[in-house]
């Protein structure tokens, strides 16, 4: 975001108040400063960013006005909005969009040096699932820099412990480039086949989810009906005087409560099991982001989050000193092309022996 800021601001792009105030002479909205003409705001910047009218969809019902008698108004949930897909024509394909998303969900903290992380975001501790936080050592050397899992660093204050599941980022990094290099390559020279078993293992993994989801949406479906048929008891009693105005709103109060639980869930699920049917179409997309590369020799910001979804970081087995660690693409997750996992050497003094790493 920085990034985005400080180019608009070196270019003299105005802001929308300035540009506004330009335009119309309106002061409606606060005008900026002098000295601010060309600050962009964060929340300004990210309502851009999100904004799905740019991929050549409109989304009415956004907002609501609370009363007639006011003019103050509130935003709705994404559910009771309106969206039509395809109204015009769009400003940026669908693939940059969502690169964007994930940057902007990716919580990006710049290090003492002003400098974001190559794996930002990305890690993830392999068994308790908490993710993982970058540790430097004295210095700058790269070599002193590692990664920890955050549960085992907060065990202070968490019920739940975890270990170290300490791993160095220039092990890493040696890690993911080779691993990347193995999977673009394969993909380049058996790309059908790799579609082919990639779709095949979608379409299993999407139909495990799918009988999941559609068993819970059930479920909730089935819960929504027993409490209606309770509302309905609970009313007639209460109607009848065989229940207290207390007793039954202190009764229904819970049943309401699930009731809303379960209809947000029942929306989330539907909308699901709607997208499933939309994500045979990611293995070409993986493919055709292969295919924009000619060869990855070393690991940049950019070709590692648009490549990696996430990384599971797994503890250390001391018997066989090894350690397993799960890359997680994007569009395809797991990518097994048949050879042996990808393995790092590395040395760690405090267990006097070589420690292999492999990712598969």
């Amino acid at each position: 975001m920085c990034e985005i800021q400080n180019w608009l601001r070196d270019n003299e792009i105005l802001t929308v108040g300035e540009l506004r105030y330009r335009r119309t002479g309106s002061k409606r909205h606060p005008r900026p400063q002098l000295n601010a003409w060309y600050n962009w705001p964060d929340k300004t910047l990210y309502d851009i960013l999100t904004r799905k009218e740019y991929l050549g969809h409109t989304i009415t019902g956004k907002t609501y006005k609370v009363s007639y008698k006011s003019k103050k108004t509130k935003k709705n949930p994404e559910e009771k909005r309106y969206f039509f897909p395809n109204t015009h024509e769009p400003l940026i394909d669908e693939e940059t969009f969502e690169l964007a998303q994930k940057r902007i969900a990716t919580r990006q903290r710049p290090t003492k040096v002003d400098e974001i992380d190559l794996f930002s975001g990305l890690l993830f501790c392999g068994d308790c699932g908490y993710k993982m936080y970058a540790v430097r050592g004295a210095g700058t050397l790269e070599r002193k820099h590692a990664y920890t899992c955050g549960n085992y660093r907060n065990r202070a204050r968490n019920d739940m412990l975890c270990t170290t599941h300490y791993i160095r980022k220039s092990v890493l990094k040696e890690l993911v480039l080779a691993d990347l290099q193995r999977v673009t390559s394969y993909v380049k020279e058996h790309e059908q086949e790799f579609i082919e078993t990639a779709n095949e293992c979608s379409a299993k993994a999407v139909q495990k989810t799918l009988t999941q989801q559609r068993k819970e949406l059930d479920k909730a479906q089935n819960r929504i009906n027993e409490l209606n048929i309770l509302f309905r008891k609970l009313y007639e009693d209460n109607a009848l005087g065989k229940l207290s105005d207390e007793q039954f709103a202190f009764l229904t109060s819970g049943y309401d409560e699930e009731k809303k639980t379960l209809t947000r869930r029942i929306a989330e699920l539907s909308q699901e099991i709607d997208n499933a049917t939309e994500r045979s179409a990611d293995v070409k997309r993986f493919v055709a982001l292969v295919r924009r590369y000619t060869a990855i020799e070393e690991l940049t910001y950019e070709n590692v989050h648009e490549f990696i979804d996430r990384i599971l970081i797994h503890e250390l087995d001391k018997e066989t000193n090894t350690r397993k660690i799960e890359i997680f693409y994007s569009f395809v997750g797991r990518v097994d092309t048949g050879d042996k996992p990808t393995e790092s050497i590395s040395y760690f003094r405090q267990i006097g022996a070589d420690v292999k790493s492999y990712a598969i």
